[in-house]
């Protein structure tokens, strides 16, 4: 995550939460996101210095004026005219995750040999609500590297319950 994006994301969650849209602010990061990679060349115009920045600006514009909210055309402009769009995907990613602590929610990467069931993902979160007290939102993923049982990534911290790394707790009691 870069200083740029950063602080282009907590503007706009600031900029969200005061007119009460973070939702909406949300939604129309989607769709622009969308829009860029369905379209590469558009979003190489936007990024272009070669192209006058009251052009590049006006085709911001005529893609997206009245389909987002005005906080977030604000926040693109911005982008734009400084030539940072390039950190838009990274400053959407940023905002997710200002607007999941707002609402007080984290979320789990759940990693494990062969795809979880529905019932154990359930099961998993759970457990980590009870753990860490408040709502999580679960990612499961296969690690082929994995050679069982999981392994879980949440709030910085590192929950492995893999047999690898039981293999590894074993060989270190025996080297000693």
């Amino acid at each position: 995550m870069t200083t740029t994006s950063k602080e282009y994301a907590e503007a706009l969650f600031e900029l969200a939460a005061g007119e009460q849209v973070l939702e909406e602010t949300a939604d129309g990061l989607v769709t622009v996101i969308s829009a860029l990679q369905q379209t590469p060349e558009y979003r190489q115009l936007l990024a272009s210095a070669a192209i006058g920045k009251a052009e590049r600006l006006k085709a911001l514009d005529d893609a997206f004026d009245g389909k987002v909210p005005k906080v977030l055309m604000g926040v693109l402009r911005m982008m734009v005219s400084r030539g940072h769009i390039g950190a838009l995907d990274s400053m959407a990613r940023e905002f997710d995750e200002l607007s999941r602590q707002y609402r007080g929610e984290s979320v789990a990467r759940v990693l494990s040999a062969v795809p979880l069931q529905e019932s154990e993902a359930v099961k998993i979160r759970e457990q980590l609500e009870k753990r860490f007290g408040h709502s999580i939102i679960v990612q499961c993923e296969v690690d082929p590297g994995l050679i069982g049982g999981i392994r879980v990534e949440v709030e910085g911290r590192v929950i492995d319950g893999s047999i690898r790394n039981k293999l590894e707790q074993i060989k270190d009691v025996i080297n000693g």
